[in-house]
């Protein structure tokens, strides 16, 4: 039988827990989280506003929507100058106005629930120290680190690489017996699978349209002549990095997005700054279609070379693992990430997780109680 633990959950302040508001990704990390946690059967309280699709036991509101919406359009930069924020694009600091009653009204109601052995788990970094610090006593883990700011003693990374990239920018040069590596997750429910036969002859970029995601890499591999396929773009951002005959499809819903993935021959993932994990590689694959990608970051985890993808140096060999894609099996590409990746396989990461941590409350590293 797995232990059950209490958690409390901290959404971010600046959306709703709905996927209304999946441009943010911290958002449907957060209902995510929630899922995998109830799966496991664990009690969740989840601190966040007034409309959720998270499941949970308790829904805690510390900030009404209105505030939300109030605090975002009059928010003022670090400069102290006044800049109007959507939802997405949120300043996601402790010293924000948002944050910063958010945080105190947590501090608050978390004091009125919180029993021995219950954890706090936060995805929002230095955002949420405070409420870290107010509650020093209980476990407070940020279990999925893609972002920088990590503070906290129990800290889970989306990948090895990002891990050592955080350790290292921190200057943390010991191991911490504590902190470990899960990856991302998803229902594989959610992403339909196409075989070879039925992928349509086109490449597809997905994700924002910003100079650091590669998006011109992916413009000038398909317009050359030696690549001989068309480039369809999904995202928002600057339309204008569309180009050498791209077409945009626009800024889709997730499910439409998941539709183009599965068609495509090919989905490119470029991203030139070091990826924490980068879930579009992992979707796309979900899809049962072939990745194109750089060599750095998650992505040496997440693309295994030769099979599921590629990972490349220079356009030349972008340009040639366009042809190499198409040989390449996609019932073994979706079956690979559905066992490395589906939330079936990852909430048992998860479940050791905690009850390594359990341990904490007793002999911690010192234990000789063997693993659940």
């Amino acid at each position: 039988m797995a232990n059950k633990y209490r958690i409390h959950l901290l959404a971010l302040p600046n959306v709703q827990t709905t996927r209304a508001y999946s441009l943010d990704g911290f958002c449907t990390a957060t209902i995510n989280f929630a899922k995998l946690l109830k799966e496991l059967g664990h009690e969740v309280i989840l601190y966040a506003s007034e409309e959720n699709e998270a499941p949970c036991d308790e829904l805690v509101t510390v900030i009404t929507k209105e505030e939300q919406e109030s605090l975002l359009s009059a928010t003022t930069n670090a400069k102290g100058e006044l800049d109007p924020t959507p939802y997405q694009y949120a300043y996601i600091e402790k010293w924000s106005p948002l944050w910063q009653l958010a945080n105190s009204r947590i501090i608050k109601e978390i004091a009125k629930r919180k029993q021995p052995r219950d954890f706090i788990c936060s995805i929002g970094g230095e955002s949420q120290s405070p409420v870290a610090n107010a509650h020093y006593e209980m476990i407070f883990v940020e279990y999925s680190i893609g972002y920088n700011g990590s503070f906290g003693n129990y800290r889970v990374f989306e990948s090895e690489a990002f891990k050592h990239v955080s350790y290292g920018a921190q200057g943390i040069g010991d191991g911490r017996f504590f902190d470990d590596v899960i990856p991302c997750f998803y229902d594989e429910k959610e992403f339909p699978y196409l075989n070879r036969p039925q992928k349509e002859p086109f490449a597809l970029y997905v994700g924002r349209l910003i100079p650091r995601k590669g998006v011109e890499i992916a413009c000038r591999v398909c317009a050359a002549d030696n690549a001989n396929i068309p480039l369809k773009i999904i995202g928002h951002g600057d339309q204008s990095l569309v180009t050498h005959g791209a077409e945009y499809l626009g800024a889709l819903s997730v499910e439409e997005r998941n539709k183009w993935m599965a068609r495509a021959s090919v989905v490119f993932t470029p991203t030139l700054y070091l990826e924490p994990f980068n879930q579009v590689a992992v979707e796309a694959q979900l899809c049962g279609t072939p990745v194109i990608a750089t060599p750095w970051g998650g992505f040496t985890e997440t693309i295994e070379e030769g099979f599921t993808g590629f990972r490349c140096h220079y356009l030349g060999e972008f340009v040639e693992a366009v042809g190499k894609c198409r040989k390449l099996s996609p019932s073994y590409i979706r079956a690979r990430a559905i066992r490395k990746y589906s939330i079936h396989h990852v909430k048992h990461q998860y479940q050791r997780y905690f009850d390594r941590l359990s341990l904490l409350w007793e002999d911690g590293f010192n234990s000789t109680r063997p693993p659940v």
